[in-house]
């Protein structure tokens, strides 16, 4: 039986987000934290104001230390690696270190000796994960309300990527290109990891060209599970999705990492849905082919199957900062400067849509089509 807690929250006002994260929490059976070790992973993409609604908000950040220090916990320990994370990053401008230093929290850098793990359902692969991992008696995934450019959604299970340090994660894209593949990369770390609660930020999401730069969208809801994947489901729900079109919920379900809420002891998911939501398009189309026929083929024509189906980013020169992180991210090595534009060899370009994650100026535009 899988049980997500919905609750209202309308606002960041820390007074009602504390209240909002103690009732979703212990409706949806929060297990006993007294005298243990939590490591809290938020979403921190990029480290980037609140009012871009990016990262997971640090008022939610703190009411869920405030609750975990109420409910007994010995310690607690905050942290996340973004793509381009340098070792002394630290998350000052969304507000969450700012959340460590006042309420007694510890900041994590995950790049510190990260350890070589295997991943299920990947052939054999091995990724680094954060050490921290093995310090801790249970990690709390804290996601954000947001589309996905590639994954359609990002959720409470995919938040886990963060644990793969800095510049670990983008070559994954290259191993493993179509959606169902890196869809079963995600299952796997969470198999590994094991998340034992998480809470979504839902107060305000985000619709659109996700997970930087599509645009704030009020939703006003607090979501809570013990069951990651059973949290995805029903955001994916609220979002107007079928949640099992959704290849990480497709694999997840497959994998047995979790099932489908059967329990809203608040609100209901399906009563919920915002039919204005803008979402990412369906690759209808290809689906059948490529969850059933490609991971039986080669890496090569997987990649060439995928630059045919998926368009290539387009770089908006007015906008472009020149910051070159796009180009400091991308997994194939197809972007360079040139008379201080960005040129894109489409030929190489794998479609991952990394550099669309990281551009703080939204000078980069990816044309799938969004539909309400």
């Amino acid at each position: 039986m899988s049980t997500v807690a919905i609750v209202r929250c309308e606002s960041y006002d820390q007074i009602a987000v504390d209240a909002a994260v103690h009732e979703a929490c212990l409706l949806a059976n929060m297990p006993n934290v007294a005298g243990k070790t939590i490591l809290l992973k938020p979403n921190i993409l990029s480290d980037a104001k609140e009012d871009r609604s990016i990262t997971t908000n640090s008022q939610v950040v703190r009411s869920m230390v405030r609750l975990l220090k109420e409910q007994g916990a010995k310690r607690i320990l905050i942290g996340d690696s973004p793509g381009l994370q340098k070792p002394s990053f630290l998350p000052k401008a969304c507000g969450i270190y700012e959340v460590c230093t006042q309420e007694g929290a510890e900041w994590v850098d995950f790049t510190k000796q990260p350890r070589l793990t295997s991943i299920p359902y990947t052939h054999g692969k091995q990724l680094p994960l954060a050490s921290i991992l093995d310090e801790v008696d249970m990690v709390f995934s804290l996601p954000k309300f947001k589309t996905h450019q590639l994954m359609y959604t990002t959720g409470a299970v995919k938040n886990l990527f963060g644990l793969v340090p800095n510049l670990y994660k983008s070559p994954c894209h290259v191993q493993f290109p179509t959606r169902e593949q890196f869809a079963a990369l995600m299952v796997g770390i969470a198999t590994v990891v094991k998340p034992s609660f998480s809470l979504m930020d839902g107060i305000i999401g985000m619709e659109g060209p996700g997970p930087a730069n599509g645009r704030p969208r009020h939703v006003g809801l607090l979501l809570a599970s013990c069951d990651a994947l059973a949290l995805d489901y029903a955001q994916a729900t609220i979002m107007g999705y079928e949640p099992k079109s959704i290849p990480i919920i497709a694999e997840g379900l497959r994998r047995s990492l979790g099932s489908a809420p059967t329990v809203y002891p608040a609100l209901d998911a399906r009563q919920l849905i915002l039919p204005d939501f803008l979402r990412i398009e369906m690759d209808k189309k290809t689906r059948f082919f490529h969850s059933l026929i490609i991971p039986f083929l080669v890496g090569k024509y997987v990649r060439w199957k995928v630059k045919r189906e998926r368009k290539a980013p387009v770089f908006l020169p007015d906008p472009c900062i020149q910051c070159r992180k796009c180009i400091d991210i991308c997994p194939a090595n197809a972007l360079t400067m040139e008379h201080k534009r960005i040129i894109i060899d489409p030929s190489v370009c794998i479609r991952c849509y990394c550099c669309h994650e990281v551009c703080p100026a939204s000078a980069i535009a990816v044309d799938e089509v969004i539909t309400s």
